[in-house]
């Protein structure tokens, strides 16, 4: 199964690349919205992860752009992000996200195993 991480801090997506590689995933990465959003675009991803602090266009840009495109629209989204508060949950959630993880409370084996137990669920593409 194909994943794009879209996350901005070099750090986090070297380990979560590894960990999602050492779970059998094929990982694409991207370092702003902008980029992601190109990716999207182009790739046939089975799910995205997305960050929503990024440079150049946030997460909730991308999502509003993906949930507006009939292409992007079908490509869920499991949103890992530091942004913890009702409201930004409540809003990414209204916006179609599968999920939402809080960076700081979870670690990268926790984040693999819940992208692994939602796409369990998932058909593939």
């Amino acid at each position: 199964m194909k994943l794009l991480i879209v996350e901005d801090d070099p750090f986090l997506m070297s380990v979560l690349a590894e960990k999602l590689k050492e779970g059998g995933f094929e990982i694409e990465a991207a370092a702003d919205g902008e980029n992601g959003l190109e990716k999207i675009r182009a790739g046939n991803y089975d799910l995205v992860l997305l960050d929503m602090v990024l440079p150049k266009v946030d997460g909730f840009k991308v999502l509003e752009t993906m949930k507006n495109d009939e292409k992007m629209k079908s490509v869920p989204v499991i949103v890992l992000s530091n942004l913890y508060d009702k409201n930004n949950i409540s809003k990414a959630t209204l916006m179609g996200t599968k999920d939402y993880i809080v960076k700081a409370y979870n670690t990268p084996e926790d984040i693999v195993a819940k992208v692994k137990k939602f796409l369990s669920g998932q058909t593939k593409k």
